[in-house]
């Protein structure tokens, strides 16, 4: 696909942002936060571009949308530890990633001076630091949007990032809570959103139940998450397999791809074959998430490390329960006892025991519901997330016209005196 041309910008034109995107091959939360908040955006008067790949999904998804794509060659994947991100850190792999990061800010700064863009945003973590860097370069603010929580070398890297874009956005207080304390002050929480309409209470679907699980009458458990070690699947294995009495039926759907490879996913269902039986299923990535969700009994997250958590909000807009560890920005959407569960963290016997209360306590689920139903609409909506990301780009915006102004008064008055 040959790179979109650009009618050159004219007094008065809408506001034009240069998005740059790092993905795999999924489309994961950060992504599908883009392709939600997009139109709405657009709305808003700020037309977006977007940076990434030509064949990863998230341009393709971009594109079926109509919106503007430019091609921009990164690899699928790119570390600084050999042996997945638990494994020890490379100075050799880390010194090709700097190499990459000073050539794409070149790349990123050609970029936005070609298609005359008014900002940066980065959205992939791995974009960054390069997109700050370019937008010095070419001499356009720059708003990074930090969607992880990331430690070490990776999370010192972020935090330079940070420093030299003009404003960064976190999804929860935890992602700033990783940034060192000089680099706290230049980030904003704006949480995400979903859309209350679209993702909203109703009756379970009998077909949808009978794709989830071999015996739809029995309690659905759902698992919504990517097959990747920090979200725990094999820990919700073993809580459903604990399950007892009346609820040894219960029934396990895995919505999900891997994100790392087929190693660990093989290994997750041989764990499931063998604690489950036929009573889990491993379904791959669904497009139908509110009818998903409608018909499972409770979502489950088991993370070690969260942003914030998509899914849950998913879940509790759709009037769904949910049981979850606390891990990171979890806690900002669930609280415990009044938007759904807590089980203590790593501790499969509690989240067990608090999947068994969900699924026996009809009074509860209803409450669990509702409240949570109630602190979406209120609260993380995609409408009160699209506000606050176009008060910030407008604040952002404006201050560069005003430095502007002053700039060109100065010379003026200097030139006059």
């Amino acid at each position: 696909m040959t790179s979109t041309r650009f009618a050159p910008p004219t007094r008065g034109r809408r506001a034009r942002v240069l998005v740059v995107e790092q993905p795999g091959e999924g489309l994961w939360g950060a992504q599908q936060y883009l392709l939600r908040l997009a139109p709405l955006l657009e709305a808003k008067g700020y037309d977006q571009v977007l940076a990434a790949p030509e064949s990863s999904a998230v341009a393709r998804a971009w594109r079926q949308q109509g919106r503007p794509h430019v091609h921009f060659p990164v690899p699928p994947e790119r570390k600084i530890r050999r042996h997945g991100d638990r494994g020890p850190f490379s100075p050799l792999l880390l010194t090709r990633e700097l190499a990459r990061t000073a050539a794409n800010a070149h790349r990123i700064a050609a970029l936005g001076s070609a298609l005359q863009v008014d900002c940066i945003h980065a959205n992939a973590h791995w974009s960054h630091l390069e997109a700050a860097l370019g937008g010095r370069l070419a001499r356009l603010p720059v708003v990074l949007h930090l969607h992880d929580l990331l430690p070490g070398v990776a999370g010192r890297l972020r935090a330079a990032a940070v420093r030299v874009a003009d404003v960064s956005v976190a999804v929860s207080n935890p992602v700033v809570g990783c940034l060192p304390e000089r680099a706290r002050s230049r980030v904003t929480v704006i949480h995400n959103g979903v859309d209350p309409m679209a993702l909203s209470p109703g009756p379970a679907q009998p077909d949808i139940r009978r794709e989830l699980a071999r015996d739809p009458s029995a309690p659905i458990v759902l698992a919504m998450c990517r097959l990747d070690p920090r979200k725990g699947v094999d820990q919700i294995i073993r809580a459903v397999a604990a399950l007892d009495g009346d609820l040894g039926r219960a029934q396990l759907a895995i919505v999900g791809t891997s994100s790392t490879g087929e190693g660990l996913a093989r290994r997750l269902r041989l764990l499931g074959a063998e604690l489950l039986g036929d009573r889990v299923r491993f379904l791959g990535p669904r497009q139908e998430i509110a009818a998903v969700l409608r018909s499972a009994d409770v979502l489950v997250q088991a993370s070690s490390r969260e942003a914030l958590g998509l899914s849950v909000l998913e879940a509790q807009a759709c009037g769904t329960p949910v049981v979850a560890y606390p891990a990171s920005g979890t806690s900002e959407i669930v609280r415990d006892g009044e938007t759904g569960l807590l089980a203590r963290q790593d501790d499969v016997a509690h989240l067990s025991a608090c999947i068994g209360r969900v699924l026996t306590d009809a009074g509860l689920r209803a409450h669990l519901a509702g409240a949570a139903r109630a602190q979406v609409v209120t609260t993380f909506t995609l409408e009160r997330q699209a506000d606050r990301q176009v008060r910030l780009l407008d604040e952002l915006l404006a201050g560069r016209r005003d430095r502007r102004l002053q700039t060109r008064a100065a010379v003026q008055q200097e030139f006059t005196a």
